[in-house]
C-alpha cells in the first residue's frame, strides 16, 4: 500500500541519515584528537633530526615527549573504536558495559557519576547496542555541553521496556529553546534511534535547573518498530 511504501522509505532514511551522522561524528573525534596530536609528533620527529647531532640531551627529552605523544594518540584511538564497538558488549553484557564506559569517564572528567543500573537482557542485540549508544550520546552531551559537575544515570528494565533517567545538575536552558538546542547539542541522532525503535523520550530543561531526559526502549521488536 501507499502507507506502507511511505513508511519503508522513511525508515531507510532515517537508517541513512543516523549513518551519515555516526561518520561526522568520527571524522570530527578524528580531526578534533588524533589527527592534530600527529602533525604536532610529525614536527617534534623534525625537530628531533635536528637535536640529534647538536643538543642529544634535547633530543632525549623531545624523544620522551614524542613517546608520550604515541601513547596518547593510542588511547584516543582506543576510545574511538570502543564507541563504535565496546568489547565487553559481545563478551559481558550491556550492564558491565555500561559501567566500563563510566569508569572510563570518571578518569577522563571532573564529573561525579551516580549509577543504578539493571541487568539487560534481550534477544535483539542490536537493540542492546542502540541503547548503549543512546545512553552514550546523552552523557557525552552533558559531559561537552551543560557545565555541570554531576550525571546520574539509572536504567531500569521489566520483561517488555527498559527505562532510562539521564540528568544533569548544568546550565539547561530556556524552555522555548529546546527544539532548537536539540539539534546544537548533536541529540538529533539519539532522537532518531529512539524513534526507529518505537521508544519514547521525555525532556525536561530549564535553565540554571539542569537537563532531564526520560527514555523507555522496547527490549524486542515488534511490527511497531518498522
Amino acid at each position: 500500500s501507499i502507507k506502507y511504501i511511505y513508511n519503508e522509505i522513511e525508515y531507510g532514511k532515517l537508517i541513512l541519515t543516523i549513518q551519515e551522522d555516526e561518520r561526522k561524528r568520527i571524522a570530527r573525534d578524528l580531526h578534533d584528537t588524533s589527527l592534530q596530536d600527529l602533525t604536532h609528533i610529525v614536527h617534534q620527529l623534525e625537530l628531533l633530526g635536528l637535536y640529534m647531532e647538536k643538543d642529544p640531551l634535547k633530543a632525549n627529552m623531545e624523544l620522551l615527549s614524542i613517546r608520550q605523544g604515541v601513547k596518547s594518540v593510542i588511547d584516543e584511538i582506543r576510545d574511538i573504536i570502543f564507541d563504535l564497538r565496546p568489547m565487553t558488549f559481545d563478551d559481558l553484557g550491556l550492564k558491565e558495559t555500561f559501567e566500563s564506559f563510566f569508569e572510563n569517564l570518571k578518569r577522563t572528567t571532573d564529573f561525579e557519576y551516580v549509577l543504578d543500573i539493571d541487568i539487560i537482557k534481550s534477544t535483539d542485540q542490536i537493540i542492546l547496542l542502540n541503547i548503549y549508544r543512546i545512553v552514550v550520546e546523552c552523557v557525552y552531551n552533558a559531559v561537552k555541553h551543560s557545565e555541570g559537575t554531576k550525571i546520574c544515570f539509572t536504567c531500569k528494565c521489566d520483561n517488555e521496556y527498559c527505562y532510562l533517567n539521564i540528568e544533569d545538575n548544568g546550565k539547561g536552558f530556556l524552555e522555548e529553546e529546546t527544539l532548537d538546542k536539540k539539534n546544537h547539542f548533536g541529540l538529533s541522532v539519539m532522537n532518531e534511534r529512539i524513534r526507529m525503535l518505537n521508544g519514547k523520550i521525555e525532556i525536561d530543561i530549564k535553565l540554571n535547573e539542569g537537563s532531564k531526559y526520560f527514555i523507555q526502549i522496547p527490549l524486542y521488536f515488534t511490527n511497531k518498530n518498522l
